[in-house]
C-alpha cells in the first residue's frame, strides 16, 4: 500500500493540470456589421421581424480553440428591447471569417434602430 501514494499524487496532479484550461478575453477576433444601417423589419401584422448579421473575423496568425461571442444590440429608439445572443465557435483559423445571424421581434410600427456591443472569449493558449 505504500508504493500505491506515487500513483494518487500522480492522478491528483493530472487532474489539477486538466483544470487549468481558462477562458480570457480575445481581442484579436472582430466582430462588425454591415446591416445595422439599413435594418428593415418583416412586417407581420402587429409584429415586425428583424435579422442582424455579424461578421466575427480572426486576422491573427494563429487559431483559436472554443471562442465564445457575445453580442449586446443596445436600441436607440427608447421603446423598443435590448436583444443579446452568444455564439460558440469551436475553432476559428488564422484569416477565418464566419458570418452569425441574430433574429428577433419587435412590436410593429416603431421603428427600431440599434447599436451593439460585443465581447469575445476564448481558451487561453499556453
Amino acid at each position: 500500500m505504500r508504493g500505491c501514494w506515487w500513483i494518487v499524487i500522480v492522478v491528483l496532479s493530472l487532474l489539477l493540470l486538466a483544470g487549468c484550461v481558462s477562458r480570457a478575453p480575445n481581442t484579436a477576433i472582430t466582430v462588425t456589421s454591415d446591416n445595422l444601417d439599413d435594418f428593415t423589419p418583416i412586417n407581420t401584422g402587429s409584429v415586425d421581424f428583424y435579422t442582424a448579421d455579424f461578421r466575427i473575423e480572426n486576422p491573427a496568425n494563429r487559431t483559436f480553440e472554443n471562442v465564445e461571442v457575445q453580442v449586446t444590440l443596445n436600441p436607440v429608439v427608447a421603446f423598443c428591447h435590448i436583444q443579446s445572443a452568444t455564439f460558440e465557435i469551436p475553432s476559428l483559423a488564422p484569416r477565418e471569417k464566419k458570418t452569425e445571424q441574430i433574429a428577433f421581434s419587435e412590436f410593429s410600427d416603431l421603428d427600431c434602430a440599434y447599436n451593439f456591443t460585443s465581447s469575445v472569449t476564448s481558451d487561453q493558449g499556453w
